[in-house]
């Protein structure tokens, strides 16, 4: 046969109507995934195993080239097949391909039009039984003919040669009419999102980019790359609890419905991911969508998932659309459909929002050290209502990140033991706390008010402080008078400390186990503190506020600690510190570099009278410059 077709008797015959291909190839497959999507389509149903994709842009002018191992086609099949637009191959070849092992997925025939969305020249070369023919088809000549009744001829490069190659088609695009360059791992995700076919043993497609040696291979799991995955159903649906209706009407059906849903832990599903796509014979029949269920709340935006629903080829309508976006969900037996997946869905959110609840839950309990029911029952049951609402709907909200949802629930805590809270919180909880912004605003709202609150807290403990200022001044003679104003007022030792139980029993045996009767009135202490809070043992030693603190009064200290430590018994791991409460340390190079090292150590602390006063003022006349800015603010 001759090479070329200018003196060829075969003619290749395309009829038409230019406005179909405008129609349903250049407006339907306008951008590449689709336009591959269809090539890769025809492949698989030749029976290919191998699909190869190569894109070029590295050139001034850019190409693709589809390559595949299937049967190909022959003259007569190309002009009798190939180029009849909108031919139902399953009509007049049935449902299988020609080797009876794979379901086909093309169907209406007017796949092969995609290629004009993005290229304006093709060339196609195809081999059947070693014989190659290769022709070219071009949008404008095809343009030109727009107005007349005449059929297109295709240009013949090659007319039934003779080759070494058993069979196989080569598709190559050109006259690219995108302007920027291609992205392989973009093109090979969106093949992932359109078929469930790359998984198949006796399937490989694979991309090449320019000179690149290694392909990117196509595979299933591609969809989900990058996916915290948190929860994943998978059929036959084993985790669905069924009431009786619903197995009476549903179970059944659901059966058949084969795949599996997924959701993501922290990070949302891209939006163009978010619901459910659905499959026919391996290739996507129904974008993502959570097909009519109400699904506003924030949580739907964690679940995607992909089903294969292939039973449909057999319902009574064609119920698959031209451009494979959508279903025809008008129909009887769709309607149904759309009711189970509705079902289907609805049990996997409200599974994967329990289960995201329980371990938000958890996480915030083992963070915060807080056992929310034991807090409930500790509270007035008046008061328990409010906090289990507002506490649960931090934890519900769907919104909420768990670090911020830790931190809210730490404040509420904190902040519970203010009536005014409780007042605010009751308020705005008559409208609930569904959204996350109900709760900041909460938030927001009591941030005036708590600075108010210590804003009376501080301007009635400034008085204090001036009183402690005398008691330091007049070196507190009388034993009783510093020792029960601090327990009374133990946040001149630490703003933080809100009340002081004095652990009795350590105090007295430091006493009777380290009498100071034989040292002078001004170096004896005024008596012990002892303070227990969560797995530590607080030391308090309150010198007299003129007392020095020397070499001895460290290394006593120190023995305090080992001293109960060993009276603790069996409480290990319990922590002991130190601090020594005095006027100053002695003014000596030795004494000060042991002080460092018993801090460092973490064990002995030196605290003066004068860092106590100075430090409680700054901190509660910071209160009152807080509520000043605050109300400037508002």
């Amino acid at each position: 046969m001759s090479k070329t077709s200018n003196n060829s008797s075969h003619i290749l015959e395309m009829r038409f109507d230019p406005n179909v291909i405008t129609h349903l190839g250049i407006q339907m497959y306008s951008t590449l995934p689709p336009v591959i999507s269809e090539l890769v389509s025809n492949a698989y149903d030749a029976d290919a195993t191998r699909v190869v994709v190569r894109l070029n842009d590295n050139l001034e002018e850019k190409s693709i080239v589809i390559e595949d191992d299937g049967h190909g086609m022959s003259f007569n099949e190309i002009n009798e097949k190939f180029l009849i637009i909108g031919r139902n191959r399953r009509k007049s070849e049935g449902e299988k391909s020609r080797s009876g092992k794979r379901f086909v997925v093309g169907k209406k025939g007017i796949g092969k039009l995609a290629f004009f969305g993005i290229a304006n020249t093709i060339e196609i070369s195809t081999i059947q039984n070693y014989r190659k023919t290769t022709f070219i088809l071009d949008w404008e000549e095809i343009q030109s003919q727009k107005n007349t009744q005449e059929p297109y001829h295709p240009k013949i490069i090659e007319d039934q040669i003779k080759v070494s190659k058993q069979s196989g088609t080569e598709i190559k695009l050109m006259k690219i009419k995108r302007k920027t360059g291609f992205q392989a791992r973009n093109l090979a995700t969106s093949l992932a999102k359109s078929f469930q076919i790359f998984d198949e043993p006796d399937f490989k497609t694979e991309i090449f980019h320019n000179n690149e040696a290694e392909p990117i291979v196509v595979n299933n799991d591609l969809r989900y790359e990058g996916f915290d995955k948190f929860i994943e159903w998978n059929s036959p649906w084993s985790e669905i609890s069924f009431n009786q209706d619903e197995e009476n009407k549903y179970k059944n059906y659901l059966e058949k419905i084969k795949g599996s849903l997924i959701a993501s832990k922290e990070q949302t599903v891209p939006e163009k991911m978010r619901g459910v796509a659905l499959f026919s014979r391996g290739k996507l029949v129904n974008e993502y969508s959570f097909y009519g269920l109400g699904a506003t709340s924030f949580g739907y935006s964690y679940i995607t998932g992909c089903l294969d629903v292939g039973f449909i080829e057999d319902f009574s309508e064609d119920v698959i659309s031209t451009n494979r976006r959508s279903l025809n969900w008008e129909t009887d037996e769709t309607k149904f459909l759309e009711e189970v997946l509705q079902f289907l869905i609805k049990k996997f959110y409200n599974f994967h929002k329990t289960k995201k609840e329980n371990d938000k839950k958890k996480k915030v309990e083992e963070t915060t050290g807080i056992c929310l029911d034991k807090w409930y029952e500790n509270l007035p049951r008046h008061e328990r209502r409010l906090a289990k609402k507002i506490m649960d709907q931090i934890i519900h909200a769907e919104g909420l990140e768990p670090q911020k949802a830790i931190n809210l629930i730490k404040y509420v805590q904190d902040s519970y033991q203010f009536t005014s809270f409780k007042e605010l919180a009751e308020e705005i909880s008559e409208e609930g706390f569904g959204d996350p912004h109900q709760i900041l605003q909460l938030m927001k709202e009591w941030q005036l008010i708590e600075a108010r609150e210590f804003y009376k807290l501080a301007e009635v403990r400034l008085e204090t402080i001036k009183k402690f200022e005398q008691y330091i001044a007049e070196n507190a003679k009388e034993v009783p008078i510093m020792h029960d104003f601090l327990k009374q007022f133990p946040w001149l030792l630490d703003p933080r400390i809100m009340s002081f139980e004095d652990e009795v029993t350590f105090s007295k045996l430091l006493k009777d186990k380290y009498p100071d009767n034989d040292l002078e009135i001004e170096n004896r202490r005024i008596d012990f503190l002892c303070q227990r809070f969560a797995n530590s043992v607080f030391i308090i030693e309150l010198k007299r506020p003129k007392g020095k603190i020397s070499h001895k009064e460290l290394d006593q200290a120190l023995d305090y600690v080992d001293f109960i430590r060993t009276n603790l018994g069996n409480e290990n791991g319990a922590q002991i510190y130190c601090y020594l409460i005095g006027e100053r340390l002695v003014d000596t190079r030795a004494v000060q570099l042991k002080a460092q090292a018993y801090q460092k150590d973490g064990l002995v602390y030196i605290k003066t009278y004068q860092e106590l006063l100075a430090n409680a003022k700054m901190y509660h006349t910071e209160f009152i410059e807080k509520y000043e800015n605050l109300k400037k603010l508002r």
